[in-house]
């Protein structure tokens, strides 16, 4: 049997009243309209008067065997009665953690409230309860403590050395974002296939070279095909985020972006660096990359194999040979050579020989409307 995914059982869109009807009322309704006392009742399903009182006082609940005796005497499905008890207990039940949930104004403090709320996950003016409740149903977990060993215990294995560089609630919100992005993207995919993934890795260099938008699409599409969702979602103050390599429940992958770093060349890099992150290292299920990681200054060696294939998939040894020798002036021609946009080369010359300034000119920034259109779904 097909397993319900995530995104299919999203149900933010869906009228859920916050009331429910106790099944007592139900019967007690039942009986008038038939114009039947209690006791004919209990005469007929052989519960006692006392039990029957209860059900519609409220007192005991409506059990199984009690719900096909009031079938059989009222022509009522027990389905029906079975539905409105547990729809009661539900409510109920919610009604006492929901109460409960007033203790964690601390905990709901340290997430970016402002943005969250701006994503319609939580409403600004909620009462704390109805906040805390929102979120944790953002998250998947039923309680702050729950949130702690899903959420931040694993982001201690994300990057080591970026632990205080991290604010970890802020990042966990931005990382569900993308993931419950990807998640949608995922619905009727292909499983991952790493050779899948080679090959629509070896397309990045000429999408590089399309418009933003067109090939961020294009990289979308490819990556699709070999079970990895690409997406982008606007960075979180605090989180220093550029990207993330992440395994979903579902035999797919994701790769999220931020586009923190403005330059065209750091955001094509950032995809192929995830890309290796998945390809080269799968028994590690979630990699969290920033600014830093990417410029190798930690002792991670998995961060500097990314690196290495995200710079050899652009810019392939020979073709940086030349570059080196050749210099700056070379880099429009090199580009063409390799079939990249001119921006890969460049801002690879700029790492290599810490001439950023030099290579400013070749290395175009994204607009703010350019990232606002990568965040239009297109599956």
């Amino acid at each position: 049997m097909r397993r319900i995914s995530n995104a299919e059982s999203d149900n933010s869109n869906i009228f859920a009243p916050d009331w429910a009807v106790p099944p007592g009322d139900l019967l007690a309704e039942e009986l008038r309209a038939l114009g039947m006392s209690q006791t004919d009742l209990a005469h007929r399903t052989s519960l006692s008067i006392k039990h029957v009182n209860q059900i519609i006082k409220r007192n005991v609940a409506l059990t199984a065997d009690v719900a096909l005796a009031l079938e059989r005497a009222l022509g009522v499905s027990a389905r029906i009665w079975l539905n409105a008890e547990a729809a009661w207990q539900a409510h109920n039940t919610a009604l006492a953690a929901r109460d409960s949930f007033s203790q964690f104004q601390s905990w709901l403090d340290r997430f970016p409230i402002n943005a969250i709320a701006a994503k319609g996950i939580i409403g600004i003016r909620d009462d704390t309860s109805t906040q805390v409740d929102d979120l944790l149903r953002f998250f998947g977990v039923t309680n702050p403590a729950a949130f702690d060993k899903v959420w931040l215990q694993p982001q201690v294995n994300y990057k080591r050395s970026q632990a205080n560089k991290l604010d970890p609630y802020s990042t966990a919100t931005w990382v569900r974002l993308a993931e419950r992005a990807a998640q949608k993207l995922a619905i009727n995919a292909p499983v991952y296939s790493a050779r899948e993934l080679r090959t629509a890795a070896r397309e990045l260099p000429d999408f590089t070279t399309m418009p933003l938008l067109d090939g961020f699409k294009a990289a979308r599409r490819s990556l699709r095909q070999a079970g990895v969702m690409l997406v982008f979602v606007e960075p979180l103050d605090k989180t220093g985020l550029f990207g993330i390599s992440k395994t979903l429940d579902n035999g797919r992958h994701m790769i999220g972006l931020t586009g923190r770093m403005k330059a065209l060349d750091s955001f094509w890099f950032a995809m192929a660096h995830e890309i290796a992150h998945i390809l080269l290292h799968p028994k590690r299920a979630t990699f969290i990359d920033t600014k830093t990681s990417m410029a190798n200054d930690d002792d991670d060696n998995h961060e500097e194999q990314a690196n290495r294939f995200a710079s050899e998939l652009y810019l392939p040894a020979p073709v940086r040979e030349k570059l080196l020798l050749a210099g700056p002036t070379s880099v429009e021609a090199l580009a063409r050579e390799a079939g990249v946009a001119t921006a890969m080369v460049a801002g690879q010359y700029a790492y290599l020989k810490k001439a950023y300034p030099q290579m400013s000119k070749y290395r175009p920034s994204i607009g703010a409307s350019e990232l606002r259109a990568l965040q239009t779904p297109e599956f």
